[in-house]
């Protein structure tokens, strides 16, 4: 199909689709004492953040981060890590057997452990662009500040790795079940397991957004990897400087690379609990990431390639980057425009009501593992999920995780409880299912 049929073609499914879309969850009031710092943020020119923010911060969304770890407590980052459903801590076993030991918060691909811890600071930088926590009173905020971080160590404390590595991060993240995945790194080689990889990727869905790389140089004539493989998972980011030019140092390509954001002075989160600047089309590409958890947090109903079309067709088209990258530069706000008709649009409250629906079998096997799901609408004030069996609290989940399993040891019939909270542990919504469990043979 060529440009012109295909844009037709997602236009149309877009417009029909917008019909059946959910109630976009409002956005908290953000009191962060360095959001005056973040360019990215604050000017109107620069994300077109500040509109999406009205409609979605991003809950519900998970992005895997493959860069080189995150300090997990950082003050900014510890309430927006993703958790592994499937993993006990600290037991020493595999218990989802996925290969990683006790990968709670995601997996070390370098030393095939659950290591994550950074020790080199990009990967916490990077995080801190996508899902630094909006609204609690310290540093700065995160483009999606209620999205969870999935960290996959993929580099060692040089930042440096290798296809290999990434190649398994990839597979570990989108089998985890991101599908906006970040890759902040090049090199200028590739090999068959990273393009075995990007293709599987695309085939579960998932977006994985890659850096340009910071050599001046044009990537339709020299290429850089992963961002120049031509598969349709991969969306190229290069970066800008304030002011709206290509920043000095980026790499661009008009026909490798998709969009621009923000790479100049971008204050984020660091190592030591800290925060600090730093440059490069490492920084740009979380933009992009965060930006596409917005749209999927507001309209979990659509596809990756659908968001992401979004994105390139709001793109703004300033004549700086007039023949440097395909589309343009990064306009989240004109995308949530895009895929929230007016009729849709609505001015964000603070008493949302949520609405939530629990779902599970109706019967498993004594001595079995039982799954309960639920859906939420209006959850941005959700900060975790207490589940219960039959009384008793099994766990407390993050607002993005929304699914758990537990043996079922006796039969007969039983009951989950699904229990939203606020920060504060105020109740925000309860819902529970009752299932059998049958006598096993």
């Amino acid at each position: 199909m060529d440009q012109r049929r295909r844009s037709r073609a997602l236009t149309a499914v877009l417009a029909s689709l917008a019909l059946t879309a959910a109630a976009a969850a409002p956005a908290r009031a953000a009191s962060d004492p360095m959001l005056h710092d973040q360019w990215a943020l604050t000017d109107p020119a620069a994300t077109g953040v500040k509109q999406a923010w009205t409609q979605s911060l991003g809950a519900g969304v998970v992005v895997a981060v493959l860069d080189s770890g995150i300090q997990l407590d950082h003050p900014d980052l510890a309430n927006n890590i993703w958790t592994n459903p499937g993993e006990i801590p600290g037991n020493g076993i595999d218990d989802d057997h996925d290969g990683y030991v006790d990968d709670v918060h995601g997996a070390n691909i370098t030393q095939r452990n659950g290591n994550v811890a950074d020790d080199n600071g990009h990967g916490t930088h990077v995080a801190g662009i996508v899902a630094a926590e909006q609204g609690n009173g310290i540093g700065g905020s995160g483009i999606a500040p209620r999205a969870k971080i999935m960290v996959v160590k993929v580099l060692d404390a040089n930042a440096r790795g290798d296809s290999s590595q990434l190649a398994l991060g990839i597979r570990y993240a989108v089998d985890e079940g991101a599908r906006i995945l970040n890759v902040s790194i090049n090199g200028d080689g590739t090999s068959p397991d990273l393009n075995a990889a990007v293709a599987y990727a695309g085939q579960h869905g998932a977006t994985i957004v890659a850096s340009a790389g910071n050599d001046g140089r044009d990537l339709d004539v020299t290429p850089s990897y992963p961002v120049s493989l031509t598969d349709p998972a991969i969306l190229g980011v290069t970066a800008t400087q304030q002011g709206g030019g290509l920043l000095s140092i980026a790499d661009r390509g008009l026909r490798t690379i998709d969009l621009a954001a923000p790479g100049d002075h971008i204050l984020s989160t660091t190592l030591g609990s800290d925060y600090a600047w730093r440059e490069g089309t490492s920084m740009a590409a979380p933009f992009v990431s965060g930006a596409l958890a917005l749209l999927a947090s507001a309209r979990p109903d659509l596809p990756q390639p659908l968001l992401r079309y979004a994105l390139e067709r709001s793109a703004s088209r300033p004549s700086l980057l007039s023949g440097l990258v395909g589309y343009g530069n990064l306009d989240v706000g004109a995308a949530m425009h895009l895929i929230l008709p007016s009729a849709l649009w609505r001015t964000a409250t603070s008493d949302e009501v949520v609405r939530l629906a629990v779902t599970a079998s109706r019967r498993v096997r004594a001595g079995s593992s039982a799954t309960v799901r639920w859906t939420a609408q209006g959850a941005a004030r959700v900060a975790h999920w207490r589940v219960l069996l039959d009384g008793h609290r099994v766990r407390t989940l993050p607002e993005g995780q929304r699914r758990l399993r537990a043996r079922i040891l006796r039969p007969g019939t039983h009951r989950w409880k699904v229990v939203g909270v606020d920060a504060d542990g105020r109740r925000l919504a309860v819902e529970a299912r009752r299932f059998k469990a049958l006598s096993g043979v």
